[in-house]
């Protein structure tokens, strides 16, 4: 009984919690957001990048230790001890008991449900994003023009070297974008091959390998599952969103890089944008699934931001490799990570109701 009281237990207290902080996270990135976009601070991508996983990745992490840090010590202490450290009026193991009372326990049962309703619904949207994508591909026009060899040779070397395999689709339709996480494959279209100079060929082939490097789809797919954590998803959904186009222009500051060619890459977009338009249903049942990361926007916003940006490469070039996570912060993560097992371990031993006290002595303020 107090294993299944505990279990509806960690799950409110998950989601509410999750929830508040959530909230606050996004505030803080509509900040940082509005202030970008006004020019009032000129960040730079990967610092936003790096912001909006931040936003999607701390509600769940941080609601999750909380949870622990409170209700994991019930499981070992006797129901005398916990009753002599507990203050009254005693409440068994809700923290949030003594604000919901009145709707309990219907809303202990309603997050549970919401909670395996969500992880239903991003499984089977992963899966049916899986087959949509496969059928777009079947549905293009297979009756086009070969690319010349050369272009073909030219996808051939640079997907070798970046350890991608390949799929080249024979449609007029500029289909490019990256398929699947560890081992992905690249697929692309006759017709993009047909559409593209071999120097902007070369920047998308490069804006996509970015994308396999730095495994984009993968990391997009955890931080989805991230932001259906709370009740504040519809508001963690934008943060993906808004996450993705500065991925976007990351990818497309290591094409420049590596191409020292940003001005090439920008007409690529632009010409490709034009071509997508006709056919922006094919672009948006590919692009929009979590496990596809392609070249072309289907925003204009984005699209509009990506060519300002790469424009400003050609008299400001990008220096630094931006393919990989500076050491300083995977070293910042790492210790933080650490940290924090350390002292929820700490707290669990030497004080383990002192989370569980705080928790109720904040949410006596909240009321």
């Amino acid at each position: 009984m107090l294993g299944t009281s505990l279990f509806i237990a960690a799950i409110e207290n998950f989601v509410l919690f999750g929830t508040l902080i959530s909230l606050g996270m996004f505030v803080i990135a509509l900040i940082v957001r509005k202030i970008t976009i006004r020019k009032i601070w000129r960040a730079q991508p990967g610092s936003l990048a790096h912001l909006y996983t931040a936003a999607l990745a701390i509600p769940p992490l941080a609601s999750m230790w909380l949870v622990s840090a409170a209700l994991l010590p019930r499981l070992w202490m006797t129901a005398e001890a916990f009753a002599a450290q507990h203050a009254a009026p005693l409440h068994e193991i809700h923290l949030l008991g003594a604000l919901t009372v009145a709707i309990e326990p219907a809303l202990a049962y309603s997050l549970a449900g919401f909670v395996a309703a969500i992880a239903a619904g991003v499984a089977w949207s992963n899966i049916r994003g899986a087959w949509r994508v496969g059928r777009v591909v079947k549905q293009l026009d297979m009756k086009a023009a070969p690319p010349p060899s050369n272009q073909v040779a030219l996808v051939n070397g640079i997907a070798k070297k970046c350890g991608l395999s390949v799929g080249l689709v024979m449609s007029d339709y500029p289909l490019s974008f990256v398929w699947g996480f560890r081992h992905s494959k690249l697929i692309l279209s006759s017709g993009l091959l047909n559409t593209l100079t071999p120097v902007e060929l070369t920047g998308v082939l490069e804006h996509e390998a970015a994308h396999h490097e730095r495994r984009d789809n993968l990391i997009k797919l955890l931080l989805s599952l991230c932001s259906y954590s709370s009740l504040a998803f519809p508001l963690s959904r934008a943060l993906v969103s808004w996450r993705a186009t500065e991925v976007e222009m990351i990818c497309d500051e290591i094409a420049a890089r590596r191409t020292s060619e940003p001005l090439d890459i920008a007409e690529a977009l632009v010409k490709l944008r034009r071509q997508t338009m006709i056919g922006q249903i094919v672009s948006e049942s590919v692009a929009a699934q979590a496990i596809v990361s392609g070249f072309v926007s289907d925003n204009a916003v984005t699209f509009q931001r990506r060519v300002d940006r790469l424009l400003t490469l050609v008299d400001a070039p990008v220096t630094d490799d931006t393919r990989k996570i500076e050491p300083s912060t995977v070293r910042v993560s790492a210790f933080l990570f650490g940290a924090s097992l350390v002292v929820l371990s700490g707290i669990l031993f030497y004080a383990p109701m002192s989370v569980h006290h705080a928790t109720e002595t904040l949410i006596e303020i909240l009321r």
